[in-house]
């Protein structure tokens, strides 16, 4: 077959790397195939395939075959080479002279059917080694080209299957800015169906947002073979605008951009978040009152101005440190406390402080609530605080309360001197100015209770609304044994739970206690019914009803607003404004109506108290 010496070392690269290619012999011909596998064997080029497997198994990249070989294993090859596809599994058949001779002559009805799909090129015998080697390389860049064929469409299988499943909007164009492809992402973005958008231009998208020139930098920076990234403010189908953070690539063919793929993520809402943030911050650092946010160690994360001033120490110097920094010891510790109670509890809290600042010498009175804070992973990771500067407020209360006191004490001690007169005045005469003594005496007796009241509410605005959980159902039981050991003819009915938790200041039962005694001190009968009943839902509510005349607008309005009223007013009196500022402390509300066939129902809500209950 062959009678020259090995050619030269020829490397031919089968996909896997470069090394020798594998050459499967199929040559039935026994000297032919001695020859072959020789000839192999000794070429560094090319390495000789095991014959034990049959080619159906064979990892090969080259068949060389003879007539005889073909005739025998050709459904085999045939499905060797089906297997292998689309990668091409090059043939290579030998035949004499004679054959050929005969293929020549009659190639049509030979290739029909014989090696149409099989055989890739066919030689005669003898042939030089030199040209067989030649024949054998051509093929083998044949099967090359296949196998980087494959490599890039199983890259474009594996793009087309992330940018598919891709949360960004994803698409290609032409040079000139027509759409070639759109995935999913680009659809539900941009509402344009991928039927809509092909063959379409980019100018579907144009907003007019952008400034003049934007898009002709654009597509210079791409036409340059530069990549381009930025944001920019597009339009949907429907016409609302939406904006982008926006890749543009090109793609080089022979130097020259022939294609650009744009990747794009809609960030509408995180611009919009930003902005919100920003302006939030504008507003914080713009404020007086102290506002901070902390981490779970105390350390400042953010704060505001308004901190600094108060501390006498920068902002920028203020971070990482906390409140032992810049204020005395004792205070310090106790905010320190109310940190560790919202981390613990996920419960805001809201407290007093009285700090003083020895960078500056000051000392101020806070009123905070302090929050928790929850990171995006909605995890507790810090605090957040807001300080209300209430010195002038304090001390405005201390005032109040001296006058108060001062006012309470002398009215108390005049009311008793009057009181002692009337009464000295009414057993020393008869008639009618006995009877006016005793009016006398009545009014001393409903100022004193007037100045009482005067002192309940100055003490619930004064002091600081700190609520509790409160069993209301047993406060009900109390107040309805006092009004019956007072006022044993009243009727009182109760309605309630064994137990109903609530979270209200501690006068709350004040103030329930003041709408059954106004209801029993206002009504017409001599058997006054009073009903009391109480509901737990989301809420808790308390029901009080009555079967009297009545309740005047006037003081329904107090109950219901806390309306101020004017010089007019003739309700009655401080105690329907003790309920309203009572419940309105406790976070509840008041609603009055008539109550069926007479009467007033008065409806108390306050906040369910959710915690444990020992």
């Amino acid at each position: 077959m062959m009678g020259e010496p090995p050619g030269k070392n020829i490397e031919v690269s089968t996909g896997a790397g470069t090394g020798p290619a594998v050459v499967y012999p199929l040559v039935g011909d026994t000297g032919n195939r001695r020859v072959l596998e020789e000839w192999l064997t000794d070429h560094e080029s090319y390495r000789l395939a095991s014959t034990d497997d049959p080619i159906v198994e064979s990892d090969c990249d080259l068949c060389v075959v003879d007539q005889t070989g073909f005739k025998q294993d050709r459904g085999a090859l045939a499905t060797a080479k089906k297997d292998m596809a689309p990668v091409l599994l090059p043939v290579l058949l030998l035949v004499s002279e004679w054959e050929s001779t005969v293929v020549s002559k009659d190639r049509g009805e030979i290739a029909d059917n014989v090696f149409v799909g099989t055989v890739d090129e066919i030689v005669s015998t003898p042939i030089r080694q030199i040209e067989l080697e030649w024949r054998m390389e051509a093929l083998l860049r044949l099967r090359e080209q296949s196998l980087e064929l494959r490599a890039k469409q199983e890259r474009l299988r594996v793009f087309r299957r992330a940018a598919e499943a891709a949360g960004h909007a994803i698409y290609i164009t032409d040079g000139n800015g027509v759409i070639e492809y759109v995935n999913p992402a680009f659809e539900e973005i941009t509402g344009y169906s991928r039927e809509e958008a092909l063959g379409n231009s980019l100018e579907m998208l144009n907003s007019g947002a952008m400034p003049s020139g934007f898009f002709d930098e654009l597509w210079e920076t791409v036409s340059e073979g530069t990549v381009w990234e930025g944001e920019l403010v597009d339009r949907r189908k429907n016409g609302t605008e939406y904006v982008a953070y926006q890749t543009v690539a090109p793609i080089i063919e022979n130097g020259e951009p022939t294609a650009f793929v744009a990747v794009q993520t809609d960030i509408t809402e995180r611009t919009e978040m930003k902005r919100r943030l920003e302006r939030h911050r504008d507003i914080v650092e713009r404020l007086d009152d102290p506002i901070m946010l902390q981490d779970r160690d105390g350390s400042f994360e953010l704060l505001n101005e308004a901190v600094a001033d108060y501390a006498g120490v920068p902002v920028e110097e203020l971070r990482g440190e906390d409140e032992f920094m810049f204020m005395d010891e004792e205070t310090a510790a106790r905010i320190d406390r109310r940190k560790a109670e919202v981390l613990e509890t996920g419960e805001p809290v809201e407290y007093g402080v009285r700090p003083t600042f020895p960078n500056t010498g000051g000392e101020s009175a806070f009123s905070t609530t302090r929050y928790p804070y929850y990171n995006r992973d909605d995890d507790l990771v810090g605090t957040i605080a807001i300080c209300r500067n209430v010195t002038d407020l304090e001390e405005r209360t201390r005032q109040l309360r001296v006058i108060d006191t001062v006012l309470r004490h002398n009215l108390r001690n005049s009311l008793t001197v009057v009181r002692l007169l009337a009464e000295q005045l009414r057993e020393e005469t008869e008639g009618e100015l006995s009877a006016t003594a005793d009016r006398i005496v009545e009014t001393a007796s409903d100022l004193r209770e007037t100045g009482d009241k005067s002192r309940a509410i100055t003490s619930v605005l004064a002091e600081a609304s700190k609520r509790e959980p409160i069993d209301v159902a047993r406060v009900v039981r109390s107040i309805t044994d006092a009004v019956a050991a007072d006022r044993p003819e009243v009727d009182i009915v109760v309605k309630s739970p064994g137990r109903a938790m609530v979270s209200a200041t501690p006068e709350i039962g004040e103030a329930l206690e003041e709408l059954v005694r106004n209801a029993v001190e206002h009504s017409d009968r001599n058997t006054p019914t009073v009903e009391m009943q109480v509901a737990v839902g989301e809420q808790v509510t308390l029901t009080v009803t009555d079967d009297g005349p009545g309740i005047a607008e006037m003081d329904r309005d107090v109950l219901e607003t806390g309306a101020a009223v004017d010089d007019l007013y003739h309700g009655s009196g401080l105690g329907l404004w003790l309920v309203y500022w009572i419940v309105e402390r406790s976070n509840g509300g008041i609603t009055v109506c008539d109550a069926d066939p007479r009467g007033t129902r008065v409806t108390v809500t306050v906040p369910r108290y959710t915690g444990e209950v020992d």
